[in-house]
């Protein structure tokens, strides 16, 4: 822990810089602070603090800029900042009107955590795993291949393709999609699903078959991933300075399986910055928090430069989270 000089100093200089993107002088930090020092003072307490690995000087004649370990000091020790009234107005607002199902409710979320903070966005859904089966339905692509869509009580789709050992005529698939439904609603996602035996028994060999194997790919619904909504890609080029980290910090959010290990996190707020995410030679911080939905949670977050207004950010990300499980649990 810092002594309390040092720590002003790298607050102010943490929030300048975050502010201009500009190196900060001694002589701005003595005019910020409430220290009541001398800038040579401060310039003392600047080369200790690079001492110690929280800033650097580009070059001689300039001021100081935060590392990594700066931006990660400054939001283990200083707490969030309160959202405007008028944020914190739009956000219930959406969640007061918002009559969506849970897929396009996660979708229409990440759009308005972006448009909050002006910065991409992610939220993922949570697992599928507990809900109850609401419907199973089985469309024909081709005689042998199938499409199986089991849905959720909470309407989310699993879909998968089948293909049959046998083909299987309309009359046989409607069959099946009757026998199968009956087994697995109300049947929560991830627990085995049986068909009665005496009805199996009755059944034609084909559609005895083309069933129990429409039964394996529901059982198998709980492997599902989670659902992936980005939300703000159209602001990466304003955020990141340079193309090339534009191009990289796209490449990590086109990739969902990235995103999601990014985001696979302990429940509560969780703030990744630099070389704490799991990619390399990128320009980025990730803060993400859990929300509840049922027997399952899952997480929205925010993408943006180490250079970004965290308070602010971990407000929004901690506001919108509340206000998403809120109203998943209505």
């Amino acid at each position: 822990m810092l002594e309390d000089r040092r720590q002003e100093i790298l607050r102010t200089l943490v929030e300048e810089y975050i502010k201009t993107g500009e190196p900060v002088s001694s002589r701005t930090i003595a005019e910020l602070s409430n220290l009541g020092v001398s800038a040579a003072t401060i310039r003392n307490e600047l080369a200790a603090l690079e001492d110690d690995g929280y800033v650097v000087q580009p070059h001689t004649s300039a001021g100081r800029v935060p590392t990594a370990s700066a931006y990660r000091y400054y939001v283990d020790h200083l707490g969030p900042s309160r959202l405007r009234s008028a944020t914190q107005a739009k956000i219930a607002s959406f969640f007061d009107s918002v009559q969506l199902e849970l897929t396009k409710l996660l979708k229409a979320t990440s759009r308005l955590l972006a448009d909050v903070t002006q910065l991409p966005s992610v939220v993922v859904a949570p697992s599928v795993v507990g809900e109850r089966i609401r419907d199973v339905h089985l469309v024909h692509l081709t005689p042998e291949v199938i499409l199986t869509m089991v849905i959720s009580e909470n309407g989310r789709v699993v879909q998968d393709k089948l293909r049959l050992d046998a083909p299987v005529s309309a009359d046989e698939l409607e069959e099946v999609e009757e026998v199968v439904t009956q087994a697995a609603v109300g049947v929560r996602i991830g627990s085995k699903v049986e068909i009665d035996p005496k009805r199996r028994e009755a059944l034609t060999s084909r559609v005895r078959e083309a069933s129990d194997a429409v039964i394996r790919v529901v059982d198998n619904a709980a492997a599902s991933g989670s659902d992936v909504f980005v939300g703000g890609t159209q602001q990466l080029a304003s955020v990141w300075e340079d193309l090339s980290g534009v191009q990289r910090v796209l490449e990590v959010v086109e990739r969902e399986a990235m995103i999601l290990n990014i985001l696979a996190r302990a429940p509560g707020t969780s703030v990744l910055i630099g070389a704490e995410l799991p990619v390399t030679d990128v320009d980025m911080a990730v803060v993400s928090g859990t929300y509840e939905a049922g027997t399952a949670s899952g997480r929205v977050g925010v993408i943006g430069p180490m250079r970004m207004n965290y308070r602010r950010v971990i407000s929004a990300v901690e506001e919108v989270s509340r206000e998403l499980e809120a109203r998943i649990q209505q």
